[in-house]
């Protein structure tokens, strides 16, 4: 049994399959951080561009992604300067019509997840999130009546739900680390598991910081790219198994031990 979905869900099938002793994999859910550390703005060139794109595609597929960057981790030191040129990207951001080549959000999948998301906008607000840009519903000519909502970007901290709980939305949670360990602190912070973002300059600091980050999936200086061939699963409660790599094709065989003996002696021991 293969299943890709909601945590929950997969916790069910997990249960129903034992008593067949059905193996599964699971691919559920992500509250993946998006970590930019204070080198990134050593320039203002082509890869700080690059960056500032890297921190808003928490939008992409109207966050309807698995492994949506929905926590954003800014070093302090650079907090004001980065998130200013952020939020000017985030602004223009253009919705409407998924046909529409020009279009770079549509809107959500049904009612009833416009709705959670605006729930969970507003569970926000009440924890004490500082709604730095969007945070409702949109109302653009031509996008009345549809289940569009404004990229949101959410000011709080770690410890609040909407820093804990999936949403599966256009909304990120932006919080400060001072350094390095902090940053993955935070980063591990969560039950679940399955990607992660590291945007730095530096070489040494992308290796450790990756290779601490508790997830099944990566992303350096990039995010949202798909090879293949690459494996794709979590750690925690973000599942169990990997998809798209051949070593997925061990959860669909099984090995088998055939101990044949061409001696026609006894061995001698009885």
């Amino acid at each position: 049994m293969a299943f890709t979905g909601e945590t929950t869900t997969g916790q069910l099938i997990m249960q129903y399959a034992s008593k067949n002793i059905t193996p599964v994999t699971l691919e559920l859910g992500g509250k993946s951080p998006n970590i930019f550390f204070e080198n990134i703005m050593d320039a203002d060139d082509e890869f700080f561009d690059k960056c500032i794109e890297g921190a808003n595609m928490f939008a992409l597929n109207q966050g309807e992604v698995c492994t949506c960057p929905s926590r954003m981790l800014v070093q302090e030191s650079i907090f004001d300067a980065f998130m200013e040129r952020v939020i000017e990207r985030t602004k223009a951001i253009k919705m409407g019509h998924p046909l529409d080549p020009n279009t770079m959000m549509g809107a959500q999948a049904s009612s009833d997840q416009f709705e959670k998301i605006l729930n969970y906008i507003q569970i926000g607000k009440e924890e004490g999130c500082e709604v730095l840009t969007g945070g409702e519903q949109a109302y653009n000519e031509g996008l009345e009546g549809g289940f569009y909502i404004q990229p949101t970007v959410l000011k709080g901290n770690n410890k609040m739900r909407v820093f804990q709980e999936e949403i599966f939305d256009p909304v990120v949670c932006v919080t400060t680390f001072k350094d390095e360990a902090e940053a993955i602190e935070i980063a591990n912070d969560t039950l679940y598991g399955l990607g992660a973002g590291v945007w730095t300059r530096d070489t040494h600091q992308a290796y450790t910081i990756s290779r601490a980050i508790k997830a099944g999936r990566v992303w350096v200086n990039c995010y949202h790219l798909y090879p293949a061939h690459a494996p794709f699963g979590g750690y925690k409660k973000s599942g169990i198994g990997r998809e798209n790599h051949k070593m997925m094709l061990s959860h669909y065989r099984q090995t088998k031990n055939m101990l044949i003996s061409y001696d026609k002696k006894p061995m001698g021991f009885f």
